[in-house]
């Protein structure tokens, strides 16, 4: 049933500046009550709404940044926002203590100074002679797809809370069927999704998919979490953020001179009173979640939205992508900026003043966000738009990519990474290149310098049995499609009319291309930023050739030449590919599985031992770091407690701990040794370079005594 409000009812119109101050103000209010004032709940929830909408909103106002369309307008308010958080607390950090104030980012400088900046926004954007209506009407609404819409992100959630209580999985499966479903149907049936529902259908299956993940434990997950979680916890319990920080634990180091795992998650800590776990659970998995909206924006403008609808399908399928294990914070807040800054520079109806003024938010914020997209951006800007514009048929390119954006960019790159926190980002990039450059001649022809993931992505590993090795053919197509497409533009240089690539795109996507072959050639190239995540990236703007090429592919063999009409035949690939990458059809087989929301429940303890913590590990990490003596003490525990619970819960870095194997020497006069519930219950200890049995270091125990215990883990203490 189609529900509609009266076609002949007027178009709303709203003033621009009236109907954002009048929001703007209320929100002010409100906010400073619920935190002056420590109101639970309400504090959570306004302050985190404050913070990521306001600021944004006021400096899109007054710079008139304005336009027509609601959801790049939105993503530029938010993107803009989360830029000033970082700018304000580090200009907020820097000048206070010029005054004697030691805790810069507490509280109450914090606040003061968000509502001096907005209220004095405010009082500029009133004098804005503004001309800017806003004019909108309610569409009509099919009731069934906003059904699916809101009912697909509900049961994420809902089916993490079941499973976290040891409950079914049933919800999840659920979920991830429906999803197939809604996009099955939304693609062969014309009617059931309108145009102006595909920006929310995104919204709400990539958090679906994200959150899934992300919510499955109450605690931290993966890897690169737990270093980050550390940096965070020392800025925000100091309330200060030191760059002349240093730490001989590299990790460390590099996450700590990143201002969007440092002061970022501070300044939502102490105005909106968010704990940190949460704060990397949540928010940076909404943060997340809005990537796929910038690009269905970027490829939209460049082809038909149902291509651009399936090709974003294509990119949120991938566990690269959705595997929230596989991202650091830095990186998701990273991405969210690279792909606003991609929107935006290759937009025509922007002045160049306005873009060089978002260029400069954006690529500034990636700087001290995420090194490792930030030397990607400047390959990609001086790469593709300096050496392939010199041709004549790319002249165009440089009104896109100035030479002011160009120098602008390299200058804030090397200036913020060579004199912060002892240049830990430039000697790393150093080591990096230094390390590929010695060994290159003799690891060139040595295919075990290439990693498991370029292996596997290349046929060359075997599948674990016979429905992974079905699972590895669907994706073997996938990336054979988006050969297919990519080579027809590149080689005929040819688009459909459905299907319109500019130049532009077509050299952003051979630099991401060449990235991948880098991945493959290159040995040892992929450690500097992990095989899956220059997958990934790349198929940020790559995924539309996956379409492409398959609709190629479905015209040549089934002899139709409507692009729309292939896509039907094109869901062949992409719904099972979708469920198997998520783990349905190796649940619903009972097939081994690596999806932790769908199969925790019948994965062995050695298994999840590498992605997930307890609370007990947490309580036992705790008490350890409360009550140990760090100045003259040394904590051993197995390589994934040092580097999980021990990093995160525990706050120890590599100055503190050391990793236990069976030849290991003590080397303080005090020593605690962390056990976890694998160590003790299952006899294995992990180490860089596989396990052994605990019963190895029996020799190594003599003379300890049991300090903590609280079950599977225990904390023992030796005195040399």
């Amino acid at each position: 049933m189609i529900y509609k409000i009266d076609p002949n009812e007027d178009l709303i119109k709203v003033n621009v500046v009236t109907f954002f101050i009048k929001i703007i103000i209320l929100f002010q209010i409100f906010t400073n009550i619920f935190v002056i004032y420590d109101i639970p709940y309400a504090r959570q929830i306004f302050g985190f709404i404050y913070l990521t909408f306001i600021p944004g909103l006021v400096f899109l106002l007054v710079f008139k940044l304005w336009h027509g369309d609601y959801l790049e307008t939105l993503l530029m308010s938010i993107g803009l926002d989360i830029a000033l958080l970082l700018f304000i607390g580090l200009l907020v950090n820097e000048l206070l203590p010029i005054f004697n104030f030691n805790y810069p980012l507490s509280t109450e400088p914090l606040l003061i100074v968000l509502n001096i900046f907005v209220i004095a926004s405010c009082l500029l954007i009133t004098k804005i002679d503004d001309k800017n209506i806003l004019k909108f009407s309610i569409p009509s609404i099919n009731i069934k797809p906003l059904v699916f819409i809101m009912v697909i992100p509900a049961l994420s959630i809902l089916g993490d809370l079941v499973v976290n209580n040891d409950g079914t999985n049933k919800l999840l499966l659920l979920m991830l069927a429906l999803i197939a479903l809604f996009m099955l149907v939304s693609i062969i049936n014309k009617k059931f999704l309108s145009n102006n529902l595909y920006a929310l259908a995104i919204f709400a299956i990539t958090f679906a998919l994200i959150f899934h993940t992300s919510l499955i434990t109450n605690y931290l997950i993966g890897w690169d979490y737990h270093s980050e979680y550390q940096v965070f916890k020392l800025v925000d319990n100091k309330a200060f953020w030191d760059y002349t920080f240093t730490s001989s634990d590299v990790n460390i180091a590099k996450g700590y001179s990143m201002l969007s795992v440092t002061i970022l998650p501070t300044i939502y800590s102490k105005i909106a009173a968010i704990d940190g776990t949460t704060i990397f659970r949540v928010f940076y998995s909404l943060l997340l979640s809005l990537v796929p909206l910038c690009l269905y924006k970027f490829y939209s403008e460049r082809m038909k939205d149902k291509i651009s609808l399936l090709a974003i399908f294509f990119l949120i399928s991938n566990q690269t992508f959705f595997g929230i294990e596989g991202f650091s914070a830095t990186q998701i807040v990273g991405e969210f900026f690279y792909a606003l800054i991609f929107l935006i520079i290759l937009k025509n109806n922007i002045t160049p003043s306005k873009k060089l003024l978002i260029f400069i938010f954006f690529s500034t914020a990636l700087v001290i966000s995420y090194y490792s997209l930030s030397y990607i951006l400047l390959f990609f800007l001086f790469i593709p738009y300096y050496i392939f514009s010199e041709l004549s048929a790319f002249k165009t390119l440089r009104k896109y990519v100035t030479l002011e954006m160009l120098l602008l960019f390299f200058t804030i790159t090397f200036t913020m990474y060579i004199y912060s926190n002892s240049s830990i980002q430039m000697l790393n990039l150093m080591t990096i290149l230094e390390q590929i450059s010695l060994n290159f001649g003799k690891d060139f022809f040595d295919i075990a310098t290439r990693s498991a993931t370029v292996l596997s992505g290349l046929g060359l590993s075997q599948a674990s049995s016979p429905l992974h090795l079905v699972g590895r053919i669907f994706f073997y197509v996938a990336e054979f499609f988006i050969l297919i497409g990519f080579a027809k533009i590149l080689l005929f240089n040819k688009n459909d009319e459905d299907f319109q690539i500019d130049r532009e795109y077509t050299i952003l996507a051979l630099s991401n291309l060449v990235i991948l072959i880098m991945c493959i050639v290159i040995p040892n190239f992929a450690r500097f930023f992990r095989a899956e995540r220059f997958y990934q990236l790349s198929l940020l703007f790559l995924a539309p050739f996956f379409v492409y090429g398959g609709s190629i592919f479905f015209k040549f063999f089934l002899r139709r030449k409507n692009i729309l009409l292939t896509m039907n035949f094109i869901l062949i690939v992409l719904i099972p590919l979708f469920l198997f990458e998520t783990g349905f059809f190796y649940e619903m087989t009972g097939d081994s599985s690596y999806s932790l929301p769908l199969s925790m429940y019948r994965m062995d303890k050695v298994s999840l031992y590498y992605r997930i913590t307890n609370k007990k590990e947490i309580n036992a990490a705790v008490w350890l770091s409360d009550n140990m003596n760090r100045s003259h003490s040394l904590v051993y525990g197995d390589l994934t407690s040092t580097l999980h619970v021990l990093t995160s819960y525990g706050m120890l870095n590599g100055e503190n701990y050391r990793e236990l194997t069976n030849t290991t020497k003590f080397a303080s006069n005090i020593n605690y040794v962390y056990l976890r519930e694998v160590n003790t219950e299952e006899n294995i200890i992990t180490t860089q370079h596989g396990s052994w049995s605990l019963s190895d270091i029996s020799p190594l125990m003599e003379g300890h005594s049991t300090i903590y215990s609280n079950g599977p883990n225990k904390i023992y203490f030796l005195v040399r």
